[in-house]
């Protein structure tokens, strides 16, 4: 089976994607953010790509979406059907299937973290929105929101997808970029709970709690018809109920001159890993290594195996951190390694690359 094309944009612990259909080239937005507009354009420019609809997994209440702006005639905005507003819209229903080109994917509704929260599956993976995290599960203290009724959407809608299901979440607070629906049966605290009662009293929410002025004024403007949206926006607050401690990983990290010295003397080029995107892989690149783009990683798990060190690599070292976190929570390798500097620090020792310098 061919895997979509997959970009995330991170933004202080919110995660956009872009989905793309590898032989049509069209392409899903899905939980879009003010601010990071231009940064959405160029990763549809860079990948030849071309917008055909954006999801909105929930009406958001942490941050402004950037859905009004880049939606209209003909890109149309896919929300649920409990979504109150009063827009052109998809409005979305449990088990219909939505078209990306030639990809297909499930709706799946997941009620608790709002009445409007859906997920999407498909081609191996889910992105759920705020409702599964990566070791925990969303707020539920919101006006409107229902902890237990979102303990039971997790348990009874996603858990129950196939466990090599790779899970993208809609935030992201510890390092970890995806996992799977089998580790977060594993690892996840909050779906330890004998009951979806148990959960919710282990949380003590109260329910509207967590509507301050900014999360009200982020919830009128996000259903508005026709917002006025400042050009950038910060977070008005955090969407995750109890971020796991099970969570927390160490990585070693070694200089880019040790890097070498171990590179030098792999037998298996595949022990080290670049994990940047295509297109800055093919501009420049270390000899003898592998490019996986760490958004796509997940779909390449079968690349690594187990008790061998792996050798992570990217630009400037966050992003390789990024995959060694996720890879190790995964236990998909013993022993990651992320290679501090990245390609820069690479090049700042003077030691060739292929092709032209990174900047």
């Amino acid at each position: 089976m061919t895997h979509p094309i997959l970009k995330v944009v991170t933004c202080d612990g919110c995660q956009s994607y872009l989905v793309g259909c590898p032989s049509t080239r069209a392409a899903l937005l899905v939980d879009p953010k003010v601010g990071r507009e231009s940064t959405y354009a160029d990763l549809l420019e860079q990948y030849g790509l071309t917008l055909v609809a954006v999801l909105d997994t929930h009406t958001h209440a942490d941050h402004l979406s950037a859905s009004t702006r880049l939606t209209g005639e003909d890109v149309p905005l896919w929300m649920s059907h409990a979504t109150p507003v009063d827009r052109p819209m998809r409005k979305l229903r449990d088990g219909e299937e939505v078209e990306v080109g030639e990809l297909r994917f499930r709706v799946i509704e997941v009620p608790g973290h709002t009445v409007d929260s859906v997920a999407l599956y498909g081609r191996g993976l889910v992105l759920t929105g705020d409702s599964l995290f990566i070791g925990g599960l969303a707020r539920a203290d919101f006006v409107g929101s229902d902890p237990e009724q979102l303990f039971r959407s997790v348990k009874e809608r996603l858990m129950t997808l196939p466990g090599e299901t790779l899970v993208f979440p809609g935030h992201g607070y510890n390092g970890i970029l995806f996992s799977t629906i089998e580790a977060e049966s594993r690892l996840n605290e909050a779906l330890q709970f004998d009951s979806a009662a148990a959960y919710a009293e282990s949380l003590g929410a109260v329910i509207g709690a967590g509507n301050s002025d900014a999360v009200v004024r982020n919830l009128e403007l996000n259903l508005a018809e026709s917002p006025e949206l400042p050009a950038v926006a910060g977070n008005a607050a955090a969407c995750c109920a109890a971020p796991s401690k099970g969570t927390a990983v160490k990585i070693p990290e070694i200089s880019a001159a040790k890097g070498r010295e171990i590179r030098d003397g792999l037998g298996d080029a595949g022990q080290w890993v670049d994990v940047r995107d295509p297109f800055e892989y093919e501009h420049g690149h270390i000899e003898g290594v592998t490019n996986l783009p760490l958004s796509e990683l997940g779909f390449h798990l079968d690349h690594f195996q187990g008790d061998r060190p792996y050798y992570l690599s990217c630009r400037s070292g966050v992003r390789s951190m990024t995959a060694a976190k996720t890879l190790a929570r995964l236990g998909v390798v013993t022993n990651p390694v992320n290679v501090g500097g990245g390609i820069l620090g690479w090049q700042d020792q003077g030691f060739p690359i292929i092709g032209l310098p990174a900047s």
